[in-house]
């Protein structure tokens, strides 16, 4: 009786002792899978500022990049494949951006938002231009400028803006877009003109209007407000036009 009241108390300890391995495996074993859990979150915050930072393509400078970290509550397997990312806005340089992450073993899918700031290299306006006026070397330059001042269609290149005609007026430290900017013409469509004529070394000035758009060298007609006669001339400098 008593060697059976003891291997049941030895059978009971060992089921405890077991019990109590299997719990602190299940123990482990779940926080293993928690763990597994948040570096699966981790990983996904990390793929995507290095896929933004990455197409940016050192257009911007210094940029700063703040991803909008995804709920600790989202429950989601470690991928056993590269992850896969995509922009939704392909052509956004700038701002709240959204990132497509998808995994495919196991098969599950998020979406990821970002904020994109920093500087970029535009062509800003050193000084007041007047409409219509040539933009010159000395009236622009490149400097560094916060995303948040620029606008769609911004100029990285002087040479993308000098001579270039001024389609309304422009302030001082004004980051010039294309909109603002006109096709260099010499000359412009009904507006007054010099008309040059060149007689055995006598230069005879009178004035016209144009009656088409010119650039440097083209030919363009003008009517003599003189005589009212209707001339063919070539565009030699702003406003001037040589008659043979």
């Amino acid at each position: 009786m008593a060697i059976s009241v003891l291997l049941n108390n030895t059978r009971t300890k060992i089921a405890n002792g077991i019990y109590i391995i299997l719990c602190g495996w299940l123990f482990l074993f779940s926080n293993t899978l928690y763990a597994l859990e948040n570096q699966s979150l981790d990983a996904i915050h990390q793929a995507v500022f290095d896929h933004l930072k990455q197409s940016l393509d050192q257009r911007i400078i210094e940029p700063k990049i703040n991803i909008r970290h995804l709920s600790q509550n989202l429950t989601l397997p470690a991928c056993t494949t590269p992850l896969s990312l995509s922009n939704r806005s392909q052509n956004l340089l700038f701002g709240r951006q959204t990132v497509l992450v998808e995994c495919t073993e196991p098969n599950w899918r998020v979406f990821v938002s970002a904020e994109i700031d920093g500087n970029v290299m535009a062509v800003v306006a050193k000084r007041g231009i007047v409409r219509q006026a040539f933009i010159q070397p000395e009236d622009i330059e490149l400097r560094p400028v916060g995303l948040s001042e620029v606008r769609r269609g911004w100029l990285e290149e002087l040479d993308n803006v000098q001579a270039m005609r001024a389609k309304r007026a422009i302030r001082p430290n004004t980051v010039i877009t294309l909109p603002m900017l006109d096709i260099p013409y010499w000359v412009i469509e009904k507006q007054e003109v010099n008309l040059i004529t060149r007689v055995s070394g006598l230069e005879i000035r009178t004035t016209g209007v144009a009656l088409n758009n010119g650039m440097a060298q083209e030919q363009v007609e003008v009517r003599n407000t003189q005589s009212n006669i209707i001339v063919k001339g070539i565009v030699i400098a702003p406003n001037t036009v040589l008659v043979p």
